[in-house]
């Protein structure tokens, strides 16, 4: 009930708040996402990178179990949109929906909550290796949608996020630190991610429930939760065994691997008009059925 109540609940709070003052205030949902996109997020993943203290073996097989869960449901995941014949925005949209987990603004308070704080520096490795997924693999799905392999490859090198993922993975691996000025800016900005996407959030939800979801759609909404909520955690459980992960890292890495498709998702579908309310609906639905999956998981292990 903790979980629901302090870690859930304000996320949907955040994002009703949103959609309710949507309909008066009118907000350019566009230059919210793009402040996002080019400002907030990539201090969030540079701050998260700076902050990372687990290292060596353990950090290598992290991030190796969340290679293998990505790889494995990136494969499914291209089989099911081809069965569905989505169309190309959709396509990339239910990929991206599929592969990136909220493991920041909501994973790391329930491991956290779950195992203490030695589960938390574990977290947190799997959103530092998670966040520079988002910033290579997530753009580059999205950008897809709409524009060939290698204009979408071009697009992964022109965002900020991904020199943000870059300097702050060389920075915490020389041991070194940002000036204290400049690590506050860093900070500071990075504060401002997570509500600024659940804004973006709530009022994609208004423009979808306003303009209805195509009932080809429902299918591919449906696989998103039986993908992103049961068969993630279930491969990083396996891919866990396989690389031989303590039992408490795999536990912490499997819980962290069932959590719901990012809100990070909204600010790409958003920035690459890859059906942005398909992805705010993947984002809704997912995070409504995760309340069920997280507790049935957690009171499992605990």
């Amino acid at each position: 009930m903790s979980v629901l109540l302090n870690v859930v609940l304000p996320v949907f709070m955040t994002a009703g708040v949103a959609a309710a003052a949507q309909p008066r205030l009118r907000l350019d949902v566009r230059t919210i996402s793009r402040a996002s996109f080019y400002l907030f997020s990539p201090a969030l993943v540079l701050d998260a990178l700076l902050q990372s203290r687990v290292a060596g073996q353990e950090f290598v097989q992290i991030a190796a179990v969340l290679g293998i869960t990505t790889a494995v449901l990136w494969g499914i995941g291209a089989g099911v949109a081809r069965r569905l014949e989505l169309d190309g925005p959709t396509r990339s949209a239910f990929l991206v929906a599929v592969l990136l987990m909220n493991a920041g603004n909501f994973g790391l308070p329930v491991s956290l909550f779950a195992f203490g704080e030695a589960g938390l520096a574990r977290a947190t490795v799997y959103f530092t290796v998670s966040a520079l997924i988002s910033s290579s693999l997530g753009v580059y799905l999205a950008a897809r949608g709409r524009t060939s392999a290698l204009m979408a490859l071009k697009r992964v090198f022109s965002v900020p996020i991904v020199y943000a993922a870059l300097l702050g993975g060389l920075i915490n691996f020389a041991g070194a630190t940002l000036p204290g000025p400049l690590l506050k800016v860093v900070r500071l900005l990075g504060q401002a991610a997570v509500p600024v996407m659940l804004t973006v959030l709530g009022v994609q939800l208004v423009a979808t429930v306003q303009g209805h979801v195509r009932p080809t759609h429902v299918k591919a909404l449906g696989a998103v939760v039986l993908l992103r909520l049961l068969v993630a955690p279930g491969v990083a459980l396996g891919a866990s065994g396989l690389l031989g992960l303590h039992p408490f890292t795999a536990r912490v890495v499997t819980l962290q691997s069932a959590m719901p498709t990012a809100v990070m998702t909204t600010i790409l579908a958003t920035e690459f008009d890859t059906n942005p309310p398909f992805m705010a609906m993947s984002v809704f639905i997912t995070t409504a059925v995760s309340l069920l999956t997280t507790v049935l998981l957690l009171n499992w292990w605990l």
